[in-house]
């Protein structure tokens, strides 16, 4: 009796939830592509359960195969696996935050001649010619309302003055 005592005693509603999340983890990362999956640094058998899981086209056997990752991913700890997941989550989290700055100073340079100076000041290595060029090209595809040729060309040209701060 004193070692059911001394044993935290877990609810078997508290056990089904951890479970529920496991699962839910387990389709998460089935999601993620190859490279990515590498940084879990998991078993060889859980690679193949979420190679597996994403083969799969039926509803029911997607099912029933998520359980089994979830049953492969309970047998390990997975504290790691989820500190891994916040970091990749957050990676991501900031360059979509990096692209929306981007795309901001893309739409300020077609839409305010001055932040035109203030960007080569911040960025004097810029081809000059080229961003002029492609910002009056990329005016001129808005009055025409045809494609975003241009505009996808200005942000290819911006954008690596944002990756290297």
């Amino acid at each position: 009796m004193e070692n059911l005592d001394q044993k935290e005693i877990i609810s078997k509603t508290t056990l089904k939830k951890e479970s529920k999340d496991i699962k839910k983890f387990g389709e998460k990362i089935a999601k993620y592509n190859q490279e990515t999956l590498k940084k879990f640094n998991f078993p060889e058998d859980i690679y193949e359960a979420i190679h597996d899981l994403k083969n799969i086209k039926s509803n029911s056997a997607k099912k029933r195969q998520s359980q089994y990752l979830a049953k492969l991913l309970r047998a390990i700890d997975i504290k790691h696996a989820l500190e891994t997941m916040e970091k990749i989550s957050l990676d991501s989290r900031k360059e979509i935050k990096k692209n929306h700055l981007i795309e901001e100073w893309r739409d300020k340079l077609i839409n305010n001649d001055f932040e035109l100076t203030n960007f080569i000041s911040l960025y004097p290595d810029v081809n000059i010619q080229l961003l002029r060029q492609l910002i009056i090209n990329t005016k001129k595809e808005i009055e025409n309302e045809k494609g975003s040729k241009h505009s996808r060309q200005l942000y290819k040209l911006i954008r690596p003055f944002f990756l290297k701060s």
